[in-house]
């Protein structure tokens, strides 16, 4: 049965005061958004209720970053483990972490590890969102110091360092997994991908990708003792095999695909299927997973992120549409489209976000609030 699908606007919500400022996209926890924007010359933390937008605290992490493709980049993180209400994680562009008290805004501690290991920020700044195992709060550093840095939780103290690579730091979020027993964090840095044991920071191996202005943005993704990289820059997409003898882990080059080239907005993996996109036309693609074929090159839709969510792709592409689709078997069947009114000229990146039957939007400092209705 084909859905009929509706999308409308249901409120709006201003979370900046620089037009065409903002890349980062929202965390929805219970009745409460979190979402980061440049106001005032900082890089702030809003709260707001998930039913109207209302604002309900607002935090100032730092300066903004008001150079190459201002705004925020990094999505905030909120963990319940250890304060009432839960905590959230902020990453500014300059490298500013802060943990706050979900519910009031009030901060428990703050550090900036680039200036505590004179390490130079990256060409567009601190991008990648931060990870939490446990009590272990991860965040990619890059330099000669180490490749990632792992904080309490609780502190912000350092509980090690992990051996560098000697590449600048990437832009994408770290994979979490474990492959045969042994706890694992891989995460792309400036030069290609590289994996290290969570629990001591020993660095396992290191894969070149490089991409052009170094911008690895996609987080791997690990099934099956397997990780796909990929990036939009003047590479490709590449599947690797772990292999581990003993202490050591390597890994194998098991194919490469040249038509699923993502940039920033994203990979999944669906039923054996890989769906992201390519710079080729600046379309969506799908590769097969276990042998890197192609499926298809969409000619439906201009490329975008995305979230996914009953196996429907909600997708926002680059010039502000809101289209809801599902992969057929030569492209996307369209479901819904809606243009929402400020395009970004085309620099509409930030993440959309599927909670229940509303999607949440980021367009530069304006947050759409959209109702999904499904007959």
């Amino acid at each position: 049965m084909i859905p009929t699908i509706t999308l409308a606007i249901l409120w709006t919500a201003t979370i900046g005061d620089v037009p065409e400022a903002g890349y980062s996209s929202v965390t929805v926890v219970g009745d409460k958004i979190y979402v980061t924007g440049n106001l005032a010359g900082s890089s702030t933390v809003f709260c707001l209720k998930a039913t109207d937008g209302e604002q309900l605290w607002t935090y100032r992490n730092g300066k903004a970053w008001e150079d190459m493709f201002s705004g925020t980049r990094s999505t905030p993180l909120v963990d319940g483990a250890f304060a009432e209400g839960g905590c959230l994680y902020d990453e500014s562009p300059h490298g500013e972490i802060v943990c706050l008290e979900a519910t009031t805004g009030k901060r428990i501690w703050s550090r900036n590890p680039l200036t505590d290991y004179e390490t130079p920020n990256t060409l567009y700044g601190r991008s990648a969102s931060l990870r939490i195992d446990g009590d272990k709060l991860f965040t990619q550093l890059g330099g000669e110091r180490a490749s990632f840095l792992c904080l309490d939780k609780k502190t912000g103290n350092t509980l090690w360092l992990g051996e560098s690579t000697g590449n600048a730091a990437g832009y994408g979020t770290p994979t979490l997994f474990e492959h045969e027993g042994i706890p694992m964090l891989a995460a792309l840095d400036a030069k290609g991908l590289f994996v290290v044991n969570r629990q001591t920071g020993k660095l396992f191996f290191h894969v070149r990708h490089p991409a052009r202005l170094d911008e690895n943005i996609t987080t791997p993704i690990y099934h099956e003792g397997h990780i796909f990289i990929t990036n939009g820059a003047g590479s490709n997409s590449k599947m690797l095999r772990l292999v581990v003898q003993g202490e050591t882990v390597n890994a194998e080059e098991v194919w490469t695909n040249d038509l699923l080239a993502n940039s920033h907005q994203g990979v999944v993996l669906l039923n054996g299927l890989l769906y992201g996109t390519t710079s080729r036309g600046s379309r969506f693609a799908c590769i097969r997973w276990d042998d890197g074929s192609d499926v298809f090159l969409d000619r439906n839709i201009v490329r975008g992120s995305f979230d996914l969510a009953d196996e429907l792709f909600y997708i926002l592409t680059e010039f502000g549409e809101v289209v809801v689709a599902k992969p057929a078997a030569t492209s996307f069947e369209v479901f819904a489209r809606l243009q929402l009114p400020d395009a970004d000229g085309g620099q509409a990146y930030a993440h959309p976000v599927v909670h229940g039957d509303k999607m949440y939007v980021r367009i530069g400092p304006t947050l759409y609030c959209i109702q999904i209705t499904v007959q």
